[in-house]
């Protein structure tokens, strides 16, 4: 059993900002992406340049947003059994992505939903 678990429903759109913060963490979805999987970036809050006021606010910047440092990237699969390991800081991390479905614009748009978990 993991010592801190978190949730997150993440929405690429172009309404919305693909990212949340997961406790002390970012997590934010990035191309490529497909049916079943995305591609994710992870890293300390703390590296992040800029994040909006307003959960709401949408940036629109030729660069990715949120601009931050990630310490982990790597493309995440649908599945329980597709859980993918990774450390960051010291801390064992274990990210699954429990849904992916086709956005409000459709695809490439998606909503995913995500379990992280720290022992």
């Amino acid at each position: 059993m993991s010592a801190h678990r978190w949730n997150a429903t993440v929405v690429d759109s172009p309404d919305s900002q693909p990212y949340r913060m997961l406790g002390n963490l970012l997590l934010a979805v990035r191309t490529p992406r497909s049916q079943n999987f995305v591609t994710v970036e992870v890293g300390p809050a703390s590296t992040c340049r800029y994040l909006p006021s307003a959960p709401d606010d949408v940036v629109k910047s030729p660069e990715p947003y949120p601009w931050f440092t990630p310490l982990w990237s790597g493309e995440v699969y649908v599945g329980e059994d597709r859980t993918v390991d990774f450390r960051l800081e010291g801390n064992s991390y274990h990210l699954t992505l429990k849904r992916l479905a086709e956005g409000p614009g459709g695809f490439p748009w998606v909503t995913c939903d995500f379990c992280l978990e720290r022992d």
